[in-house]
């Protein structure tokens, strides 16, 4: 049928979004890299008030983005023919990602400045994944289906990082995203 190309698997896409969707999955790929690796890092400097509990709560969330999220990604890029364009150097992850991860702060004691730049972090990936799903919900089931998995844990990502906050945390995390 013209408008549609097969690849692995046997799935059909329209090719008019599939590059698209490729480029939007080497986003995701590349944005669940860097925040994994945020992750980690606040989970190594992160001290003050319950910090043992905070940091073992982001060394939990880094890995289900990488062995989970990145990984589901990386083989979806792949049966969509496009292994070749994921980034071989770290450094471009930063150039490919959509979502430039928030500065984190300078002094390791402020708890909530580290929750609030994940919090970001995730409002920025759940509304990639939306777009994502948008893009492809009744054209590509199968990264359909492989997106709304993600946003699910995007969503109770961002729960449970909120759920982090302390009282002032909150109102400073509504300050800053009213600005």
């Amino acid at each position: 049928m013209e408008g549609l190309e097969p690849y692995e698997g046997q799935e059909l896409i329209k090719t008019d979004v599939l590059g698209k969707v490729k480029e939007k999955l080497l986003q995701a790929y590349a944005d669940e890299w860097i925040t994994c690796y945020y992750y980690m890092l606040t989970a190594e400097l992160v001290q003050g008030p319950l910090s043992g509990v905070i940091a073992e709560t982001f060394r939990k969330e880094a890995v289900e983005e990488l062995t989970k999220h990145a990984a589901a990604i990386a083989a979806r890029l792949a049966e969509l023919g496009a292994e070749s364009e994921i980034p071989r150097d770290f450094a471009k992850l930063w150039e490919v990602g959509r979502c430039k991860y928030p500065p984190l702060p300078s002094d390791q004691h402020d708890v909530d400045g580290f929750i609030i730049a994940s919090i970001k972090a995730e409002i920025c990936a759940i509304k990639a994944y939306r777009e994502l799903y948008e893009l492809t919900r009744g054209l590509d089931p199968v990264t359909e289906e492989l997106v709304e998995d993600i946003l699910r844990d995007e969503v109770r990502h961002r729960t449970e990082m909120v759920n982090l906050l302390s009282k002032e945390g909150l109102a400073r995390l509504k300050r800053e995203l009213e600005s």
